[in-house]
C-alpha cells in the first residue's frame, strides 16, 4: 500500500446520500500479499467450519457462513481490479510471487494446527463411545 487514502465520489449523480467508498492503492506485491490473505482467512474459516462440527459447536458454522461471502466479494473484487490493469507479465509474476509467500506460510500453519484439530475429534469421538457404553468396557 501506498499509504494514500482517499474517498471514492459516488458515480451516480445525485448520489450525496450514499455512502462513500474506501480506496486503496495497492502494487503487483501487495496484491498478491492480500490475495494471499484473503485466502488464508478463508481457509481459516472452512477449518473453523470443521472444527464447529467436529465439536458440535454451530455457531462456529454459522460464523464463517456469515464471513466468507464478505470475504469471496473482496477477492471478486481484487480479480477485477486486476484484469482491469491488463495482462502484464512481470507485474502477474510479482502477484503470483506475493501469493506464494503467503501460501506457504498458510500450509505451514495449517499442518502446525491440524494435530490439534485430529486430537480434539479423536476426544470428541471418544467421549461419544464411552458416553454411549455407559462407561462399561468392551462388550464381546
Amino acid at each position: 500500500m501506498t499509504g494514500e487514502r482517499r474517498e471514492r465520489q459516488p458515480a451516480v449523480p445525485g448520489g450525496a446520500g450514499r455512502a462513500k467508498a474506501y480506496a486503496m492503492r495497492l502494487d503487483a506485491q501487495q496484491t498478491g500479499t492480500m490475495l494471499g490473505v484473503l485466502t488464508w482467512v478463508l481457509g481459516a474459516l472452512a477449518i473453523l467450519r470443521d472444527r464447529g462440527h467436529a465439536s458440535g459447536e454451530e455457531e462456529l458454522h454459522e460464523l464463517a457462513d456469515a464471513l466468507e461471502p464478505q470475504i469471496e466479494a473482496l477477492v471478486l473484487e481484487l480479480g477485477g481490479v486486476r484484469a482491469a490493469a491488463g495482462i502484464n507479465p512481470e507485474r502477474e509474476a510479482l502477484v503470483d510471487a506475493a501469493y506464494q509467500q503467503v501460501r506457504e506460510a498458510f500450509e505451514t500453519w495449517v499442518s502446525v494446527t491440524a494435530s490439534d484439530t485430529v486430537t480434539l475429534a479423536l476426544e470428541q469421538r471418544m467421549a461419544h463411545i464411552e458416553a454411549n457404553e455407559g462407561g462399561e468396557g468392551p462388550t464381546a
